[in-house]
């Protein structure tokens, strides 16, 4: 780490701090029991949380969601995510824990991997107080989110006191071995620029063989390696520079014997989901919220035969706000 590096991390924090999604739904539309902030002691000092409680009639313990916001590892916040997060909350009955992880360049990899982990550890261990079942847990993010969001999926495998059942990977960065001026898009300029991603990589490793670790680039990892994964959501977009990486990781993951719901939605970047366009958007904010639904719900899907196709048309409202 470098003075000048940790300067122009904390500048594209503030900048990032000020943005807001073009497309976000509207709280009322989703009312919640309540919305409250944790602070959950790790390794990395305490990690700041945001729990979303659903109005859940029942009395049986509430399946969990595990959402890690993107930034490049660098910047970001859980806030990015309010909407979303109410919406699933509300419509499927769960927890949703919107983590706010520790960022490089002050904590690289494996700081944000693990101490996510950590937290989804002290979930399992406060269950009974919290009223969660710690065998319905799932875990998604989304670009560098996602990223964190398999890694906590992979190192969950066998756990004794958790089960992680589904992951949703959303425009992931998933091979860092690979020079981002040979991942490309049909656009000139996409919003995931080669410069930016070199900046994020490099703040993110502090040592480049750590780009060869599996748990940073979870497309380098063996089929068998990636054999007992939960099912998975995966989505793409047509412009943004992640995409074949993405897309290989699914492949791989179906090699693998995982289920996978995977979806690339043309027209759309990096982000889409937050920044429109508004109807991709909403349509895979519903393909999340399905795939989640019948994680929870216990029953086996057979996701494969969803590949590649729209997800259905439920109608949500949403606002629009400037960035």
């Amino acid at each position: 780490m470098n003075a000048m590096q940790t300067l122009k991390a904390k500048l594209l924090r503030a900048f990032a701090k000020r943005m807001k999604g073009k497309f976000t739904y509207d709280a009322a539309q989703y009312p919640l029991r309540a919305v409250d902030e944790k602070l959950i002691p790790t390794a990395w000092g305490p990690a700041r949380a945001l729990f979303y409680w659903p109005n859940s009639p029942s009395s049986e313990p509430l399946p969990v969601y595990l959402n890690l916001h993107g930034g490049g590892f660098v910047a970001g916040v859980p806030e990015h995510d309010d909407s979303y997060c109410r919406r699933l909350a509300h419509n499927l009955g769960c927890l949703v824990v919107n983590l706010d992880y520790v960022l490089a360049p002050e904590h690289p990899f494996p700081a944000g991997l693990r101490q996510s982990f950590e937290v989804l550890e002290w979930l399992a261990g406060q269950a009974t107080a919290l009223g969660i079942d710690p065998q319905r847990i799932a875990v998604g993010g989304h670009s560098a989110g996602g990223n964190l969001a398999t890694g906590v999926a992979n190192l969950a495998r066998g756990h004794q006191r958790l089960r992680v059942v589904h992951q949703v990977i959303d425009y992931a960065a998933l091979n860092f071995t690979q020079d981002p001026e040979l991942k490309l898009s049909p656009l000139d300029k996409p919003l995931l620029g080669t410069g930016l991603m070199r900046f994020f990589n490099s703040c993110y490793l502090s040592d480049p063989a750590h780009a060869h670790d599996p748990l940073a680039s979870p497309l380098l990892a063996p089929v068998e390696a990636l054999q007992g994964m939960p099912a998975t959501t995966l989505i793409t977009a047509e412009y943004d520079i992640l995409r074949a990486e993405g897309q290989a990781y699914a492949e791989k993951l179906r090699q693998a014997g995982v289920p996978v719901n995977e979806k690339m939605f043309p027209g759309c970047d990096h982000m889409f989901t937050h920044l429109g366009p508004d109807a991709s958007a909403q349509e895979a904010w519903q393909l999340i919220e399905d795939s989640l639904r019948e994680a929870f719900s216990g029953h086996c899907v057979k996701l494969d035969t969803f590949a590649n196709a729209s997800a259905p048309g439920h109608v949500h409202h949403a606002n629009q706000q400037g960035s």
